[in-house]
């Protein structure tokens, strides 16, 4: 019509990318994109949805460009569980006992989201799992399967009102059994009148709910998970690690902790009572070789064969793997080392092998230098659980703060670098990098701190207080 201008033509957007408004205000950006062809013949489209229009332009352009190259790799379907099926049988370089950390650390993750589609996750399941975790994430000790080994132990302690040895419970489940009594005791369902007798302790009135862990074991558990989830954006199946974004939880300081130090070692006097109480033990040896700073793996997987009359060879260590022991390599290279043994362990050494050679002949055995130093008196292994709950328990008898019995390896280090021992040579006796021994294991105690006070304007400051005095 004469007059009338045509109408104006729409323009094309250059990227199809949308602006969604959610129902809470939530702005999010996405698009759709050609990434291929089903196995049906039709189009293969890919939704994908981002926080920004920036972060969404940045994607849409690099995946049309992959889809280009033909080196696109699509969003993954798998689940949560799934993922973390695949990416722990796929770490193949790692030590077992290292798996089934990762493994122990992912069951929070596996019971909480293992349903949930991997591509799905959010920041927000990552911080709601840190949540759950920390009020109620704990399952109750109280209440093992039915079927379990513990709940038979315990059902044939029950049978035994006055209490059963550990060799007749040893008998029936085998040695096996140590994992599960150290799990009833610590669950507070056993007790330990006296020494290898068990009885059953009578459950509570209420049961208490289960409840949270603690920040730690959350903070594992994050570094696991983004781990995993990593490995699937480096693969380019995931766009970005959500659970990166997740917050770590802090430990809390009471009133109480304020008032603690933070000691993980004992001083000079408490470990000497310590090497006293132990005098009279049979494995007098292997606490000595603790306290020397050497692993419980190393201890419980010295051998006989590799101490001669000029060092103790550290070639091996045994760790517990869930109900299992295993005897591999040492934890890293620097961890292979000739220890000389100082006189008095080099003595209790000698004590203990004369020791065992005649227990040995008491059973019929023949004897070898391959056999295990930490053993029992039936020759069987000393399994590492069983090693900290005695050590906690002579230390109890003997009176002394309650450590880890990893804080006897913290204990030598601090000793040898407040005896002014170099920390290259420090370091090298303890198998580690000398970084480590100032920035892990190394406390400084309280009369350490004096002396370094003191000592820091020396002479010159003594006078100077003095002459403060008489003004």
């Amino acid at each position: 019509m004469p007059g009338t201008s045509p109408p104006a033509r729409r323009r094309r957007r250059a990227e199809p990318i949308d602006k969604h408004v959610a129902k809470n205000g939530t702005v999010t950006y996405r698009f759709q994109v050609d990434i291929g062809t089903k196995p049906d013949g039709t189009r293969n489209r890919q939704q994908s949805t981002y926080r920004t229009l920036a972060e969404a332009r940045r994607e849409y352009r690099r995946i049309t460009t992959e889809v280009a190259r033909g080196t696109y790799a699509a969003l993954t379907e798998i689940t949560v569980e799934e993922a973390c099926d695949q990416w722990l049988a796929d770490r193949r370089r790692i030590r077992r006992n290292s798996l089934e950390r990762c493994r122990q650390d992912l069951k929070p993750v596996r019971r909480r989201l293992g349903n949930k589609k991997l591509a799905q996750l959010t920041k927000k399941d990552g911080d709601a799992l840190v949540e759950w975790m920390l009020s109620e994430g704990r399952r109750s000790p109280r209440q093992p399967r039915p079927d379990s080994m513990a709940s038979q132990v315990a059902a044939l302690i029950a049978l035994h009102p006055d209490g059963i040895s550990t060799a007749e419970l040893t008998a029936q489940f085998g040695r096996k059994v140590h994992h599960s009594l150290a799990s009833l005791v610590q669950a507070g369902r056993v007790s330990r009148p006296r020494r290898a007798v068990y009885v059953l302790t009578p459950p509570p009135v209420t049961a208490a709910a289960p409840g949270g862990v603690k920040p730690v074991t959350v903070r594992s558990t994050l570094s696991t998970f983004a781990m995993m989830v990593q490995s699937y954006v480096d693969q380019g199946v995931l766009p970005r690690n959500v659970i990166a974004l997740v917050d770590r939880p802090a430990d809390v300081i009471t009133d109480h902790d304020e008032d603690e130090t933070n000691a993980k070692s004992w001083t000079m006097s408490e470990v000497e009572a310590f090497r006293a109480a132990i005098a009279g033990e049979r494995l007098a040896a292997c606490w000595l070789m603790s306290c020397y700073g050497m692993r419980r793996s190393e201890v419980l997987g010295a051998r006989w064969r590799r101490l001669d009359g000029t060092a103790l060879r550290v070639r091996r260590g045994r760790v517990v793997i869930g109900t299992e022991t295993e005897e591999n390599l040492p934890k890293s290279r620097r961890s292979r080392r000739d220890l000389p043994p100082p006189p008095d362990l080099a003595a209790a050494l000698r004590a203990l092998k004369t020791r065992q050679k005649a227990e040995c002949l008491a059973r019929g055995e023949s004897w070898s230098d391959d056999r295990l130093i930490a053993v029992h008196e039936d020759g069987s292994p000393v399994r590492p659980e069983w090693y900290s709950g005695e050590f906690q328990r002579i230390r109890a008898r003997a009176g002394l703060r309650r450590i880890p019995l990893k804080g006897l390896r913290n204990t030598s280090v601090s000793l040898m670098l407040a005896s002014a021992i170099p920390v290259h040579i420090v370091a090298a006796w303890h198998g580690h990098d000398p970084a480590m021994s100032l920035s892990i294991y190394s406390d400084a105690h309280p009369a350490d701190l004096q002396a370094a006070g003191a000592a820091l304007f020396g002479a010159d400051g003594e006078r100077r207080a003095r002459q403060v005095g008489k003004l």
